[in-house]
């Protein structure tokens, strides 16, 4: 009974946990929040052992439209669980490489209690689960409000609640969060580990790790007993994170593990392990979710102003605080646009969805880029005409770290657009495309991009974009977005200029 369940928690304090988002699994996108309900025994070193309470959807690992239509219309079943706080570092740090932030409530012993009580009447029950609104974090938030009730958490939030959201309204009530603890994922030490490292150190590691070296090859360089156990011990983090990526699992039985394993303990030094310091900026102090921004520009020697809101979340230019490095997602981006010229007011383009992902790659971690965007969008055609049509655009691709403060990337990408304007209703066109995302200072950065597409169907025609994109913060919350582009659609070629406020709120 629930007595049994209390005596077995021992709960002493509550901890929100927010492992933040992973472009690559679609449910997970935005990052996810759950309990770990803290027992008065448990300390920084028996953590791993104490309960969490988590909400999720059972999807039973459905993917493709079936699993995004039903996520967002409530097609799944949520419901609560209990698990130990091991088995979500694991998933979550470990197998899907998210780092993991870990913030103390300070709830009385009557709030916990309440909390728990609640927990326990939900723990049968089922709910219709939501991806942008009644998700995980929705459902954390009232047992929240269940522990104490005048917090009115839920009030913040009505047709989305992004998880990042819900932290922050967290965070920012008074006196509630006592501390703030980082928690790298398996990535993080692995890159950690790499990047003060001489380049042939790293190559030896990897040589290690993958089997085509033996782990005595290192006792031969000369190297000191301190300087081998740090190479041997990159070996066996990149064995770890390889394994955990191919197969789903930990690297405890791998034979190449043990042997690297043995040749360590047999080095008589203290462990290597990095000290991995709190990034400077946690989640709930980035910027807000939503944006809006009004500007002023010349198209086609045609003078606008426009007005644009994008509800969530972030794109690779905005302040990169407190989010991923290399990872767009934001939905509804809508702009309207009012033509000087001829006074017309019209919707200019509306992003339905828009991903970007372009974590960086090296000699351990070399994951893929993509990106995805579908929408509708004023195209240029002969004769001044600027329809709005529907599009589609998809493509994948590499990305490289140059420096410290820059991104390059490359692209092979395909294009479908839909409109009257064209054969059967329909062009596709596919081509190359790349560029580069560089940060002179921590407040000012700048994304330069460049694409070229052949359509073959439905149009023949040769189209590019050319776009210099500048991000200059002025204060946490506001912003100046400079762009110079020339574009090449159906129509003649033509420059554009823009310059904006934007605010974040």
């Amino acid at each position: 009974g629930f007595n049994g369940w209390l005596a077995e928690m021992d709960p002493e304090a509550v901890t929100l946990v927010f492992p933040v988002a992973y472009l690559n699994n679609p449910a997970s996108m935005f990052g996810h929040t759950l309990l770990r309900i803290d027992t008065k025994k448990s300390n920084g070193q028996t953590r791993l052992l104490d309960f969490t309470v988590n909400y999720a959807a059972s999807t039973r690992e459905e993917r493709g439209l079936s699993f995004a239509f039903k996520g967002l219309f409530g097609g799944y079943q949520g419901s609560f669980s209990v698990a130990p706080y091991y088995v979500q570092v694991k998933r979550y740090g470990d197998l899907e490489n998210r780092d993991i932030w870990e913030y103390r409530l300070a709830l009385s012993e009557e709030e916990v209690l309440r909390l728990l009580k609640h927990a326990w009447e939900l723990k049968s029950a089922h709910f219709d689960y939501y991806f942008l609104d009644e998700n995980c974090s929705y459902q954390l938030l009232s047992l929240l409000e269940a522990a104490r009730p005048s917090l009115h958490l839920l009030d913040h939030f009505g047709l989305w609640a992004v998880p990042a959201d819900t932290v922050r309204a967290v965070a920012d009530v008074k006196d509630l969060v006592s501390a703030a603890t980082f928690r790298p994922s398996r990535r993080t030490v692995l890159q950690e580990r790499a990047r003060n490292m001489p380049a042939a150190w790293q190559d030896a590691a990897k040589c290690i790790g993958d089997g085509r070296c033996p782990t005595d090859s290192i006792s031969n360089r000369g190297l000191s007993p301190t300087d081998q156990s740090a190479i041997l011990e990159l070996a066996m983090e990149y064995v770890g994170y390889r394994y955990a990526k191919e197969t789903d699992h930990t690297a405890e039985n791998d034979p190449g593990l043990m042997r690297i394993l043995t040749a360590r303990s047999k080095l008589e030094t203290p462990s290597q392990t990095p000290r991995i310091e709190q990034p400077p900026e946690r989640p709930d102090r980035g910027h807000r979710s939503s944006r809006a921004e009004i500007s002023w520009g010349c198209e086609n020697d045609r003078q606008f102003f426009q007005i644009s809101l994008r509800p969530v979340l972030h794109d690779l230019i905005d302040p990169p605080g407190g989010y991923i490095q290399g990872a767009q997602l934001e939905f509804l981006d809508t702009a309207v646009r009012h033509d000087a010229s001829d006074g017309n007011l019209a919707l200019e383009y509306i992003d339905f969805i828009d991903i970007v992902s372009i974590p960086t790659r090296n000699r351990f971690i070399k994951p893929f880029s993509w990106k995805a965007n579908a929408g509708l969008q004023r195209w240029l055609f002969e004769d001044d005409d600027r329809p709005i049509i529907g599009q589609g655009n998809v493509g994948g691709g590499l990305s490289y770290g140059v420096f410290s403060n820059a991104t390059i990337f490359l692209f092979a990408e395909a294009m479908a657009l839909v409109s009257d304007r064209f054969d059967e209703k329909i062009a596709i066109g596919a081509g190359p495309s790349g560029g580069f995302i560089f940060e002179p200072t921590n407040r000012w950065r700048m994304a330069f991009y460049t694409r070229s597409l052949a359509y073959a169907v439905g149009s023949t025609r040769l189209c590019y974009d050319i776009d210099l994109e500048q991000a200059i913060d002025l204060t946490q919350r506001s912003g100046l977005r400079v762009r110079l582009s020339r574009h090449r659609a159906f129509g003649p070629a033509y420059n554009a200029v823009s310059a904006g406020l934007v605010v974040y709120f």
